[in-house]
């Protein structure tokens, strides 16, 4: 509770500053001929953040800049440092800076779940589209804390879509990378805690049985999202079982954990993953276009690029209202949203 009353304090204070204020009031009306879409993700300069950054200027160039009738702007904003929790007043900013700028249409990017735990109640109370391409946090969908999902949701109506499962999607792939019998370990905080319920109820199923004693465990899933935590808790259960494997979930997967492990750590380790298979059509347009080849996160950016696009399209001229946009995306087929094992 006190979480969203800061939130909506915070969207108090933005909507009544500034010129701002009565397009937000009018419920999202953009006025002119272009429309704006933002890409929030960890160190958009670099390493897998540019590649998707990159991705979804892809998308909008072979475009040819426009969707429907309007013209289409981007602009990118970083969203906290990678492998870490930014802070939360991190995340404000950049959904401070989407929320001040009246030619907003959506946000894509917001990969992490504590991130979104900020970002998506701002967003949604200034009625802007918001597609997730890794935040996993269960109570988005769902009630996991008492008054979920709709604590995160003070407008009341949807805002929020993702392009890759929650973390209940994904349990059954850290379970099944972990083996028959299934320890985990778990950083504090709710995304944590929300890894640590999907994967207990996956460990739960024919086939697994959850045990407490990680000495006694085929393999353990590390439930959380800091890296520094999972290195250390990583080389500390590898001494402590020296047959078991670990299994890290998506978010660290994309964080880049697998390079940070020591070696012997990283040979018994399992990394699960949203990234697509690999598209062969995408991957040589985005060599093409900037001499290297792509991460394989990147094309979930390039393809919710061409979602918010086709929404923009779907909705014609009335696209410049905000929620016809997101009322457009929301009705678009959903995207698969499957899970893989990397060695």
């Amino acid at each position: 509770m006190i979480r969203r009353l800061a939130a909506l304090a915070a969207v108090a204070a933005l909507v009544g500053c500034g010129s701002d204020r009565s397009t937000i009031e009018r419920g999202g009306r953009i006025v002119g001929p272009n429309l704006t879409i933002y890409s929030s993700v960890p160190r958009p300069g670099e390493g897998v953040g540019r590649d998707i950054v990159d991705a979804e200027k892809l998308a909008i160039a072979q475009a040819e800049g426009r969707a429907g009738d309007f013209g289409i702007n981007f602009v990118s904003i970083g969203e906290g440092p990678v492998g870490r929790d930014a802070p939360r007043r991190v995340a404000a900013a950049a959904a401070e800076q989407v929320i001040r700028d009246p030619q907003a249409i959506a946000v894509i990017g917001t990969l992490r779940s504590d991130t979104a735990m900020t970002t998506v109640p701002l967003l949604n109370a200034a009625g802007v589209l918001q597609v997730s391409l890794g935040a996993g946090y269960i109570g988005f969908d769902q009630r996991f804390h008492v008054n979920e999902p709709e604590r995160w949701f003070p407008s009341g109506h949807p805002t929020f879509a993702r392009m890759v499962g929650n973390d209940l999607d994904s349990a059954s792939a850290l379970a099944d990378a972990a083996g028959r019998r299934v320890a985990i370990e778990t950083e504090a905080g709710a995304a944590a805690e929300s890894i640590e319920f999907a994967a207990g109820e996956a460990a739960n199923q024919p086939g697994h049985r959850l045990v407490r004693d990680p000495a006694r465990a085929d393999g353990i899933i590390y439930a959380g999202t800091d890296m520094e935590s999972a290195v250390g808790v990583a080389e500390a259960l590898a001494k402590e079982n020296p047959r078991a494997r670990i299994v890290f979930p998506d978010e660290l997967t994309r964080d880049g954990i697998a390079e940070r492990l020591p070696r012997a750590v990283r040979r018994r380790s399992r990394f699960v993953t949203s990234a697509p298979p690999p598209d062969r059509t995408f991957e040589d347009a985005f060599e093409a276009e900037y001499g290297r080849r792509p991460d394989p996160y990147a094309v979930l950016g390039y393809e919710a690029m061409q979602r918010v696009l086709d929404a923009i399209e779907a909705a014609g001229p009335r696209a410049r209202l905000r929620r016809v946009t997101i009322a457009r995306y929301l009705a678009l087929p959903a995207p698969p949203m499957e899970f893989s094992t990397l060695n």
